[in-house]
């Protein structure tokens, strides 16, 4: 029910006024010069409201979330990405802003990670173990983990593959590297156990 319908309705359910059809009473005047006024509110509040969850809104809301919450904007990124990153963030208390709570936030978006403390610093390195999400790029990966962490805090963002001389030394095949069914972004963190339970596992379909 609207604001107009709501007045009149409250109005006649008082049985003190009489709102003719065939001219305007005075107090229908009065009536009408608040609601010019009401209906242009009421519609102004349902278009914020509308556009106001995380979940649904315009890009353009988005994208003041996003500098509200000091994340990078980054069009690059599709758009429900970008909500699930300012969502997680938007999710964290301060009281989380310790290992167990950025791992939680970071598996919310995919990124299974360890956290810890760099000795002798008090900054943080955070080791990307494997993303659930097959689509999103290393670079992706970066720019949600530096979304999630607090302006003042120092971190290091890596992956907890293994380096390239471990990987020459596995003689891998194109072929094998296909049979895995991995991005290129979940081979980069891919630790050498599971490079070896991939290559067992490719025996076996052998």
């Amino acid at each position: 029910m609207n604001c107009r319908e709501l007045i009149y309705q409250r109005m006649k359910s008082l049985h003190l006024y009489r709102f003719p059809k065939e001219k305007m009473t005075l107090v229908q005047c009065e009536l009408e010069s608040y609601l010019c006024v009401l209906e242009q509110l009421q519609e102004q509040i349902k278009k914020i409201y509308s556009d106001s969850v995380l979940e649904d809104c315009s890009e353009q809301r988005l994208e003041e979330f996003e500098r509200l919450m000091a994340i990078p904007i980054s069009p690059k990124i599709p758009i429900e990405k970008r909500r699930k990153i300012a969502q997680s963030k938007w999710s964290i208390a301060p009281s989380d802003y310790h290992r167990e709570g950025l791992e939680r936030a970071l598996r919310a978006l995919g990124i299974r990670a360890e956290v810890k403390e760099k000795p002798g610093s008090g900054n943080i390195i955070v080791t990307a173990k494997e993303m659930a999400n097959s689509d999103m790029t290393l670079d992706e990966a970066k720019q949600v983990f530096r979304a999630l962490m607090p302006a003042h805090l120092e971190a290091e963002f890596v992956t907890g593959g293994i380096c390239f001389a471990e990987f020459d030394s596995m003689d891998k095949s194109c072929a094998e590297i296909d049979e895995m069914d991995k991005s290129w972004s979940q081979l980069e963190m891919m630790g050498k156990e599971e490079w070896v339970g991939g290559e067992r596992k490719v025996a076996k379909q052998l």
